[in-house]
């Protein structure tokens, strides 16, 4: 299992998701075995801070809000490899149906995990993003169906032939 938190933003300005951006994709943090554990739900990362800015303004919303960022944490020798945490995090971003989302594992301390910055507007909608401690709970909820699953996949139902 892992600990899924939102992360407190107090400074909600285009310059300060930009340095969350690119906090979180850092080379030095996300690098294994020569592969770069970052990807991109509706978005590039390389780009994801002008693709981001761009929805905004797309739908007059540059103001206010302007991301979430969440953190999925795992327990140290937690038996799962940084490219499987990964794929956890990319199946976990789809809960954040319609936004755009940067998914980055970090491997550079002992308890790896999963960074999700999230544009506060809907790329599809243009509504702004809307959890609250009930959606948060929601979020934990996938995040655990999903660790399970990969810990037990469900197997195929076959029916009988008489």
């Amino acid at each position: 299992m892992a600990t899924f938190v939102a992360i407190p933003e107090k400074t909600q300005t285009a310059n300060a998701m930009k340095r969350v951006l690119n906090y979180v994709m850092q080379d030095k943090k996300t690098n294994y075995n020569g592969a770069n554990l970052v990807s991109g739900q509706n978005c590039v990362p390389e780009s994801a801070y002008e693709e981001f800015m761009a929805t905004k303004n797309s739908f007059g919303k540059a103001k206010g809000v302007f991301f979430k960022q969440y953190v999925q944490s795992f327990k140290p020798d937690c038996g799962v490899t940084p490219q499987t945490i990964h794929k956890i995090g990319l199946e976990l971003a789809q809960a954040f149906d319609g936004f755009e989302v940067v998914v980055a594992t970090h491997i550079d301390r002992d308890h790896w995990h999963n960074h999700f910055v999230v544009n506060s507007v809907n790329c599809e909608t243009g509504y702004k993003i809307q959890i609250n401690e009930i959606g948060l709970e929601e979020l934990r909820r996938k995040s655990d169906e999903i660790c399970l699953n990969l810990k037990h996949p469900k197997r195929p139902q076959y029916k009988a032939i008489n």
